[in-house]
């Protein structure tokens, strides 16, 4: 994308700006560099006054945000994104933030397994295939924390089977990382599969 359009980089509009980041968040997604990731899509929010939280580059934005910041244990920025979402008139929210919402609260209440059921649900109805399987990784990885094997199988095999379909790598590689001896072991252990184990900043 970024290749097929440079004069993005030197447009004025938001949207413009908003696109590149957006699209540099998924690079950075792709390369596993968290921090970039992380500093890329909250730039891409900082334009959702401008363009809404409608607009496709801040709706991919905030969910991809919100993973970070929690693989990173970020819970500043996390706080920071659920209040932007909360802030919001009621109505305007769109549906696919309105499941990835529920899926962060989610992901923080971990321990609750039934909101983390519920949330995937949410996805399931109302958002994409992509962020599903991102949800029912999530599942996996709670559910390895309590040594529920079958269940974990499941989960992995529905969002591999999604990725298969993306054609999506980054997907795979989570899944893969998810289901391999390494991550059981550290779910065993209580520990949350996690990009890089660095503290809460900002």
């Amino acid at each position: 994308m970024l290749t097929a359009a440079p004069d993005m980089r030197t447009s004025e509009e938001p949207q413009s700006h908003a696109e590149i980041s957006a699209a540099e968040a998924f690079i950075a997604a792709a390369r596993r560099q968290p921090e970039t990731m992380l500093r890329h899509a909250r730039a891409t929010l900082a334009y959702a006054d401008v363009l809404g939280v409608t607009h496709e580059a801040t709706r991919w934005a905030w969910p991809l945000a919100a993973r970070t910041a929690w693989e990173l244990d970020d819970t500043a920025t996390t706080a920071e994104l659920l209040a932007m979402l909360d802030a919001l008139q009621p109505g305007r929210l769109p549906p696919m933030l309105r499941a990835e919402r529920d899926l962060a609260r989610a992901r923080l209440a971990s321990a609750k397994l039934n909101e983390l059921e519920a949330a995937i649900t949410g996805l399931r109805e109302l958002s994409t295939p992509y962020h599903l399987a991102h949800g029912l990784l999530d599942y996996a990885a709670e559910l390895a924390r309590r040594g529920q094997a079958e269940a974990v199988a499941a989960a992995a095999d529905e969002a591999t089977a999604i990725a298969v379909q993306l054609r999506c790598q980054p997907l795979l590689d989570r899944a893969a990382d998810l289901t391999s001896g390494d991550a059981h072991v550290k779910a065993a252990a209580g520990a949350r599969p996690r990009t890089r184990a660095t503290g809460t900043r900002r």
